[in-house]
């Protein structure tokens, strides 16, 4: 009788209405923690077992723990590596694993789906001490299996709402960053950008504390990279003395490695964690690191990945934003120097002679090209008393603006001494001197002028330190017009001597500076005196005009451009001719 009673007790405890009835209620549902927690339920009240566990697993994953009672060594999130080990039927007591058998389970049923293991379902032993019989194990083999389906939808489900969450989070992120990029689309004003960084990674990332920092590349002149600047464009809960210069150059050291502070094996972050950041970012542009992205610990846990995404997006649209403003302010200021250089240039060319005189027995042709817009080559024709005419020519070191304001100091002292009635050496020694007292030790001025008297043809001169002009006679040969002294603002009180000439009919006088012997050939060789002279002499038959016109055009060939100079080209022609000539060129 007793037998029979406990047959119909196993009957009840294991019949087909109670697995089926489990399974129903397991199947209703695509909760995850409901179906394993009813699983493992049931499990522990059939068969009588006060501890039980379920562990999931990916494909080739660890085991992790999703389910557990009355196991205290086990707990939820736990993983258990079962590696090397094959579970793919039900095992009892000494053939449960090693790993299992520590948190004392004593039945570890696999639970299998479309032909792969997805987890496990373990219980410990029996209340009563006895092992599990037939009917117990054909029970969790039925219900384990009948429960696998409902467990392998409910993961799958579990899955697609973490990828649906996640692509929700992708477009809160791009609508997020396309907002982002409008604001900053809309303002040039960098202030007004770092508030907009502020305020997305403030309100996105939920940090208090930020660092943006900028790595500006300088050129030199010849447009050749130098020491790179690093400029600190945002930083929000660091200190000053905390964002020194050598902070920042160990920051820029990181180049292309995301850091993580919380990282305890990276050695990067054991400085980065002193300073209270979390998270330092490159920020990459054309293949360079060209700025970092640092922030302090969030409010919500570790960075993720894909906030290290947006991230970086983030800082990709702040930094193209930041460097257009500046692109911007430097566009700004390239025009306002170009406005500044075209009044220069329109001042310059008021202060140079616009009509040359008409003197008696000589013929005047003048050329002035500046290499820039302004120009620090001298040149000036002054009419002075009883019909003679003062000609200077100079040429001061540098180009650009600095030589042009030197070259109007020149032009100002020449013309305050003219009505002075001076010699020419006394008139070249107070200019040296007015020089010496206004310039640099570095500044100096190669200098020549000249007085013509028609009476007598007669041409007194100074040449301080200037290229020698050359004077070509009429019968071909070439005399160079030296005498003079030093070149104007190296030394003062130095005393000048005056050379004359004579100009014959059909000489021709030509007063140039180094812009036209050192034009460069594509090849880069100058044009030199030699060529010069050959030019003038195979031209010397023509009128003044035509003389200075052959050397232009010699020039350009040369050169093989009318407009690219290296420097500043100046040249004076002067023709000696007879009073018929200069009758007939009035006519």
């Amino acid at each position: 009788m007793a037998d029979s009673t406990v047959q119909a007790e196993r009957t009840r405890r294991f019949d087909l209405r109670a697995l089926y009835e489990s399974s129903q209620l397991m199947s209703s549902s695509l909760d995850l923690d409901f179906i394993l927690n009813n699983l493992l339920l049931t499990l522990m009240a059939k068969l009588f077992v006060a501890r039980g566990a379920v562990l999931l697993t990916d494909d080739e994953g660890p085991y992790v723990v999703r389910a557990a009672k009355g196991c205290a060594s086990l707990r939820v999130d736990d993983v258990v590596d079962l590696s090397g080990t094959e579970m793919t039927k039900l095992v009892t007591d000494d053939d449960v694993p090693s790993q299992l058998a520590a948190h004392k389970l004593a039945l570890v049923a696999p639970i299998r789906s479309s032909g792969r293991d997805i987890g496990i379902a373990a219980v410990g032993k029996k209340a009563t001490g006895e092992p599990f019989d037939k009917y117990e194990l054909e029970f969790v083999k039925s219900l384990v299996n009948m429960s696998s389906a409902a467990i392998n939808n409910s993961m799958v489900v579990s899955e697609l709402r973490t990828t649906n969450r996640d692509l929700d989070n992708k477009i809160q992120q791009l609508n997020t960053l396309f907002d982002i990029s409008q604001e900053f689309n809309s303002t040039v004003d960098r202030d007004r950008l770092v508030k907009l960084l502020s305020f997305a990674l403030m309100g996105q990332m939920v940090v208090r504390k930020h660092l943006f920092v900028l790595r500006r590349t300088n050129l030199d002149e010849n447009g050749a990279p130098m020491m790179d600047q690093i400029e600190v464009v945002s930083a929000k809960g660091l200190a000053e003395d905390e964002v020194n210069t050598d902070f920042l150059h160990q920051l820029c050291t990181l180049e292309n490695n995301v850091v993580f502070g919380d990282n305890g094996d990276d050695e990067d972050a054991a400085w980065l964690k002193e300073k209270g950041i979390a998270l330092a970012l490159p920020i990459r542009h054309q293949g360079e690191t060209c700025a970092m992205l640092c922030l302090g610990p969030k409010m919500a846990g570790p960075y993720k990945p894909d906030e290290v995404e947006f991230l970086t997006a983030l800082g990709n649209l702040a930094f193209v934003s930041i460097q257009n403003s500046y692109l911007v302010e430097e566009q700004i200021e390239k025009e306002r120097l170009e406005e500044e250089m075209r009044l220069a240039r329109q001042i310059q060319e008021g202060l140079q002679p616009s009509d040359l005189p008409k003197v008696e027995g000589v013929q005047i042709a003048m050329l002035a090209l500046p290499s820039r817009h302004v120009a620090g080559d001298y040149t000036d024709v002054i009419s002075l008393e009883d019909g003679r005419v003062l000609l200077a020519i100079g040429d001061v070191t540098g180009k650009g603006m600095p030589a042009s304001l030197l070259m109007s100091n020149l032009q100002a002292s020449l013309r305050m001494l003219v009505p002075m009635n001076l010699p020419l050496a006394e008139a070249t020694s107070h200019i040296n001197r007015v020089i010496c007292d206004n310039t640099g030790f570095d500044k100096f001025i190669t200098y020549f002028h000249a007085i013509y008297s028609p009476g007598d043809r007669s041409l007194a001169y100074v040449n301080a330190g200037h290229n020698p002009p050359m004077l070509i006679r009429a019968d071909g040969s070439m005399e160079e017009l030296e005498a003079g002294g030093l070149l104007l603002g190296v030394m003062r009180g130095m005393p000048y001597e005056c050379g004359t000439v004579v100009l014959e009919e059909g000489d021709v006088l030509a007063m140039f500076t180094d812009g036209v012997t050192e034009a460069m050939s594509p090849d880069g060789e100058e044009f030199e005196e030699p060529r010069l002279e050959a030019v003038l002499r195979e031209n010397r038959h023509l009128d003044a005009d035509g003389v200075l016109a052959a050397v232009r055009s010699a020039i350009i060939d040369w050169t093989g451009s009318a407009t690219a100079l290296s420097d500043d080209l100046t040249m004076l022609v002067v023709k000696a001719v007879t009073t018929e000539d200069v009758a007939e060129e009035e006519n």
